[in-house]
C-alpha cells in the first residue's frame, strides 16, 4: 500500500498539452512562411526588394560563373577522349585526301609533259616524212670512253640495230643524235653521234651544191664532229650545212645501218680545213646529245 502511495502522480493533462504544442508547431511555421512570402511578393510588387535583390545578384552572379565553368571543366575532361580520337580519324582521313591529291597532281604532270612532247612529234613528222616512236633518255653510259643512252623502248615497240635517233633543242631544227647500236625488248642503246667510234655518211651543201663526206665523232673536243673526205673542189665555208646522205649502209660496220634516212639534219660548219687531196671540218651538231632528254627514233619514212 505504502509501494502504491509512493508512486509519482500521473500528469495526463500536462502531457497532452505539450503533445496539443507539438502538433501545432509545424503549422504555425507554415502560416508563418506564408505570410512572409506574400509579404516578399508585396514588397516586389511596391519595388521595394529592388536594392537587396542587385546586392544579391552582385554575389550570386562569380558564384554562379565558377560553377558553370568548373561544369564545362569536368565536361571537358569526360569528352577529351572522344574528342582525341575522332580528330586523329579527321587528321588521317585529310592525309590520306592529301596523298591522293598529289598523286593526281604528279599524273597531270606527267600527262602534260607527255602531251608537250606528242605535240613536239607531232610538228616534226609534219614537216618530215618520219614515222616516229618517242622515247625517254632513262641511262647515260657511265664510262667516260663511250658516248651512249639507254631507251626505255625495245623490239616489242619496233625497234631494231641501225635505226636513226633524232632529237630537238628550243629554236632548232629534229637533228641526228645517235643510231640503235644493240637493243632488247625492253631496252635499246644507241650510239650517240658524238662518241669516236661513230661514223655516218654526211653531205654538205653549200650555194646549191652538195658534197658527201664522212660525220664522225669528237666528243672530246665540246661534243664537236669532224666530217672528213669531202673533195678539194668542193667550196665549204662556215656555216654550211650537213645533213645525213643515206649511204652510211655502205661504211660496212656491223650492222645494218641501211635505215638511216637522208636529208636528216646533222650539225653546221665551223672550221674547214685541207689535207692532201681532201678537205676536212668542224661540225658544230644541231642537238647536243649530252642534254637532250627525251629523243624519237625513226621507224620508216614515206617514200
Amino acid at each position: 500500500m505504502r509501494d502504491f502511495l509512493n508512486e509519482p502522480p500521473i500528469k495526463v493533462g500536462r502531457e497532452h498539452a505539450t503533445s496539443s504544442s507539438a502538433s501545432f508547431r509545424p503549422f504555425l511555421l507554415a502560416v508563418i512562411f506564408c505570410l512572409l512570402a506574400g509579404l516578399l511578393v508585396y514588397l516586389d510588387h511596391q519595388g521595394s526588394l529592388m536594392p537587396a535583390r542587385s546586392v544579391l545578384q552582385q554575389v550570386v552572379t562569380p558564384i554562379t560563373g565558377r560553377l558553370l565553368a568548373l561544369r564545362d571543366g569536368v565536361s571537358d575532361v569526360v569528352t577529351a577522349p572522344r574528342m582525341g580520337t575522332d580528330l586523329q580519324a579527321r587528321i588521317t582521313t585529310l592525309e590520306q585526301a592529301n596523298s591522293q591529291l598529289n598523286e593526281a597532281l604528279l599524273r597531270l604532270k606527267q600527262a602534260e609533259v607527255e602531251n608537250a612532247f606528242l605535240r613536239q612529234q607531232l610538228a616534226i613528222q609534219r614537216d618530215r616524212p618520219w614515222h616516229l616512236l618517242g622515247a625517254e633518255v632513262m641511262v647515260r653510259s657511265p664510262d667516260a670512253g663511250r658516248r651512249v643512252i639507254m631507251l626505255a623502248r625495245g623490239t616489242d615497240d619496233g625497234l631494231r640495230p641501225g635505226m636513226a635517233v633524232v632529237g630537238q633543242l628550243a629554236d632548232g631544227p629534229a637533228a641526228l643524235v645517235g643510231i640503235i647500236e644493240s637493243v632488247g625488248p625492253h631496252a635499246a642503246e644507241v650510239l650517240l653521234i658524238t662518241d669516236i667510234g661513230s661514223q655516218v655518211s654526211g653531205r654538205i651543201i653549200h650555194a646549191g651544191q652538195a658534197a658527201v663526206g664522212l660525220v664522225q665523232g669528237q666528243w672530246q673536243k665540246g661534243s664537236r664532229l669532224h666530217l672528213d673526205q669531202i673533195e678539194r673542189s668542193m667550196p665549204v665555208a662556215s656555216g654550211d650545212p650537213v645533213v645525213t646522205a643515206g649511204l652510211t649502209a655502205a661504211l660496212g660496220l656491223p650492222f645494218d645501218l641501211a635505215t638511216v634516212p637522208a636529208e636528216i639534219p646533222i650539225g653546221t660548219v665551223e672550221q674547214v680545213g685541207v689535207a692532201e687531196q681532201y678537205q676536212h671540218a668542224e661540225l658544230r651538231p644541231f642537238v647536243d646529245p649530252d642534254q637532250v632528254r627525251y629523243v624519237w627514233v625513226i621507224l620508216s619514212q614515206d617514200a
